[in-house]
């Protein structure tokens, strides 16, 4: 095998479209006509090559021997071309039964089964098949997938857990075992279990990529548990994959950058974490050309740098609510009205912690630069002590005039002395607050007197 890829001139692993590539590159150099020896070894080389990798990797099974068996072999290798799953079972099924001592039936019948959703016939034949050899690690995986998609959890777990000890590999598997590490809590093993996938010294097929970036997205969510990798190796490893499959991650790099976003929360500014981070989200920008995905991988990146400030400690909470006013993603139906409000509210309260304001304002300069050019303009305003006054009055007159619709404000709350200065201390607070309203219409004057004299009102009851 090594030399079949010598001879078209390729690393082993390599993927089907460069093994075409190259085959095609070898034969222009050299044809049948000029150097025909040469020629047979390429496509020999070729044909090699393109069924190894069409081949599914799977258990080896003796040779079939019975002349009828080979025959229901062909049938079921045909209705499995056709993709007719049903008759693919049922000929697995038939086969098994005239055949009982023909293991390789047996595990056809339980993949048909598992395709067709007959779950619990799957799983009894797989526990079937272990136990004629436990040590088999496709058995065990095929046992392990046949408890997953029924529904016993720790039963697969369990089956996951012997299968990767005997030495399976299967991508798919190893996104499922991982998948129940998380499951229950045990995210430093699923890790482990992930980087079997990125660490794989080979060229991925273009079907395979989407799963390696589901991997790395597994990675980031569950790395911070103990994990044996550091983020940034993380990072680095997802950077390199990148660079290499971008072409092939379009649908998939939204939900990647937000799983990103959301693993990097806790980075600092400046730190190689970070660099990475930026790096990677900078390279997903640039290589993506459709106008949806950028969008939401730039409100992806927008999160990264919007929740690193969210978890910065040295802010406090009237500043993380400034912050998160300038992030209102697109809400089309908040009141405009109440927006503005609750900005004036939080404005206030910053304004009357000046200095304390003034000393957040600098670490989000320097460590948030994203944010800083949200909250620029009312800081400009707080360094010049005389112009504080003067916006502190301006902006309660507005705030005056919303407040009595919201009335959900903290600055009042917070300053009952500057509610007091501005609108005046309430005398009795058991006053009601609403209008008189009228229920009977208005007696006129030359309107008969209610008390029923006969008389004209103004001549009889109306007060004088």
């Amino acid at each position: 095998m090594n030399n079949d890829y010598k001879i078209l001139g390729l690393e082993q692993g390599a993927s089907q479209a460069d093994i075409k590539k190259a085959y095609f590159k070898m034969v222009r150099l050299h044809s049948p006509e000029s150097d025909p020896e040469q020629f047979q070894k390429i496509r020999k080389a070729y044909e090699h090559l393109k069924d190894a990798q069409t081949k599914p990797d799977g258990p080896v099974f003796p040779p079939l021997s019975n002349p009828q068996a080979i025959k229901m072999m062909q049938q079921i290798q045909l209705y499995r071309k056709e993709k007719n799953i049903i008759r693919y079972r049922d000929c697995c099924e038939e086969a098994w039964k005239k055949f009982p001592d023909d293991i390789h039936f047996l595990y056809l019948l339980i993949m048909a089964q598992r395709r067709c959703g007959n779950t619990g016939k799957a799983v009894k034949n797989a526990e079937l098949l272990v136990s004629k050899d436990p040590n088999n690690k496709w058995y065990q995986m095929a046992l392990a997938f046949s408890y997953q998609e029924r529904g016993y959890w720790q039963k697969a777990l369990s089956a996951c857990e012997k299968a990767f000890f005997l030495g399976c590999r299967d991508i798919d598997f190893l996104l499922m075992y991982a998948g129940a590490c998380d499951d229950y809590n045990d995210s430093k093993k699923g890790v482990q279990v992930l980087s079997e996938i990125v660490h794989k010294k080979t060229r991925w097929a273009r079907e395979e990529v989407p799963k390696v970036a589901e991997a790395f997205s597994g990675m980031l969510a569950m790395y911070g548990a103990g994990s044996d990798l550091s983020l940034l190796e993380i990072l680095e490893m997802l950077y390199s994959f990148l660079t290499q499959y971008s072409v092939y991650l379009k649908e998939f790099t939204p939900q990647l950058c937000l799983i990103l976003s959301n693993a990097c929360v806790s980075v600092t500014y400046g730190s190689a974490e970070y660099q990475k981070a930026d790096a990677i989200f900078s390279y997903i920008q640039k290589s993506c050309t459709d106008f949806l995905e950028n969008e939401l991988i730039a409100t992806a990146i927008e999160n990264f740098h919007f929740h690193r400030a969210l978890c910065d400690s040295r802010l406090s909470q009237q500043m993380l609510a400034y912050l998160e006013l300038f992030h209102d993603y697109g809400d089309d139906e908040e009141d405009p009205l109440f927006k503005k409000f609750a900005m004036l509210d939080t404005q206030l309260m910053l304004l009357e912690q000046r200095e304390d304001t003034l000393r957040q304002a600098e670490i989000i300069r320097t460590e948030h630069p994203q944010e800083y050019p949200n909250i620029e303009d009312f800081v400009k305003k707080l360094e010049n002590p005389a112009k504080v006054l003067y916006e502190k009055e301006r902006m309660l007159k507005t705030y005056q005039r919303l407040e009595p619709y919201y009335m959900c404000g903290y600055y009042y709350d917070a300053y009952p002395q500057e509610k007091n200065r501005v609108i005046g201390t309430i005398i009795n607070e058991d006053i009601e607050s609403e209008p008189y309203m009228r229920i009977n219409k208005k007696i006129g004057r030359n309107d008969p007197c209610p008390c029923g004299s006969g008389k004209k009102y103004k001549h009889c009851c109306m007060p004088r």
